[in-house]
């Protein structure tokens, strides 16, 4: 589709831009959501103001590490993006067109967790990057995460959890992933709360992270790599 709006109105709708990131990080939701109107109606690409988003996301998270906000307004913010994120994803394919999707990524929160906010911003940052993604939902059993590897072949399986119970729920479903002759097609990254509370040695993963956005940079890295392999 194409795009060309007036300029002095593309201007305007690019200062609502950083606006967008500055208002995530103070947890200011009607400011977050007046700044993706105003950018819907300057035709600005939404993949631009997404990421914009994401990156008021590190803010809090660094605000998060140094004791300056704590999990329930980290989880705030996390709500902040979901919002702005669903007005601005069905406008994707209409600025850009259909992209054919360059990746596969499986996803879900393991037994005994019903946790998923940071699943669901991982989902939404990987699909605006073009990668396909099956969401499984939260307190996905072991065996249901085996057959759904089988079925949809993904290049990379995202296990997420925020109880530290859930670190034996997290192993289990690598090993039978293993006992089904399935691990070596599949990378595995865990993520979630549960992170930071163990050691990583503890995960029998091939990346564990408590970062959205590092999660996302290393699920992305790995799809390329396996494009350039079997290339």
């Amino acid at each position: 589709m194409e795009h060309d709006p007036d300029e002095a109105h593309v201007e305007e709708g690019r200062g609502t831009v950083g606006k967008l990131s500055e208002a995530i990080a103070v947890l200011d939701k009607q400011g977050v959501l007046q700044a993706v109107e105003e950018g819907i109606a300057a035709n600005l690409d939404p993949l631009l103001m997404i990421d914009e988003a994401r990156f008021g996301l590190e803010v809090v998270g660094e605000k998060f590490d140094r004791g300056e906000y704590f999990l329930m307004e980290l989880m705030r913010a996390a709500q902040i993006f979901q919002s702005a994120a669903g007005l601005l994803a069905p406008k994707i394919e209409e600025f850009h067109g259909k992209v054919q999707a360059k990746g596969k990524v499986l996803l879900g929160t393991v037994a005994g967790d019903i946790h998923d906010l940071g699943k669901n911003i991982v989902k939404i940052l990987l699909e605006c990057r073009g990668i396909e993604v099956i969401d499984l939902g939260v307190d996905v059993r072991t065996q249901k995460f085996v057959k759904a590897v089988e079925e949809y072949q993904p290049d990379v399986i995202g296990l997420s959890a925020l109880l530290t119970a859930s670190v034996a729920e997290m192993n289990k479903v690598v090993e039978a992933l293993e006992q089904a002759g399935l691990r070596k097609a599949v990378k595995v990254i865990v993520g979630g709360g549960i992170v930071g509370e163990i050691q990583r040695s503890a995960l029998k993963a091939d990346h564990a992270t408590i970062d959205a956005n590092e999660g996302v940079r290393t699920i992305e890295g790995w799809i390329d790599e396996r494009a350039i392999q079997v290339a």
